[in-house]
């Protein structure tokens, strides 16, 4: 009897917790793109609004043959990308790294709040833009 009241306690709980994190979208939208960059090939971009927050996820494949080095600072890429939409805001990502090859998924957000926070507004995807370079820390190309 105490085990069912404490999983029943547990599932309360678990609901109490998960209820913010399952907060609804304002708008959400999906694009393939065609980005190479240091051969590896970013093919799917999502983004979506809660709040002032724009929620982006790059996809993209890490080459096997980029990863093959001897000399294991070799086998290290840096990225950053520029995410563009409509009504012309965009924003940059922050570095992301990549050690292992394969099928890849970068998240990250930006926050809008300071900017009026248009991300309440629905947008659309226009344009992912993505600088890379090569080795242990290497700073990608700023974005203009």
């Amino acid at each position: 009897m105490n085990r069912v009241r404490l999983i029943r306690w547990a599932a309360i709980a678990s609901a109490f917790i998960a209820g913010p994190a399952l907060a609804k979208s304002l708008w959400w939208d999906e694009a393939r793109i065609g980005v190479k960059v240091h051969d590896h090939a970013f093919h799917r971009v999502t983004a979506n609004a809660i709040g002032c927050q724009v929620r982006v996820r790059i996809y993209f494949d890490a080459p096997f043959a980029g990863y093959q080095e001897p000399a294991p600072q070799r086998n290290h890429f840096r990225f950053a990308a520029q995410v563009s939409l409509s009504d012309n805001q965009r924003f940059v990502s922050e570095p992301f790294d990549n050690i292992e090859a394969g099928a890849r998924v970068f998240a990250f957000s930006h926050d809008s709040g300071a900017e009026g926070c248009w991300a309440e507004r629905e947008h659309t995807l226009r344009k992912v833009d993505v600088h890379a370079c090569r080795g242990v820390g290497c700073v990608p190309e700023p974005f203009e």
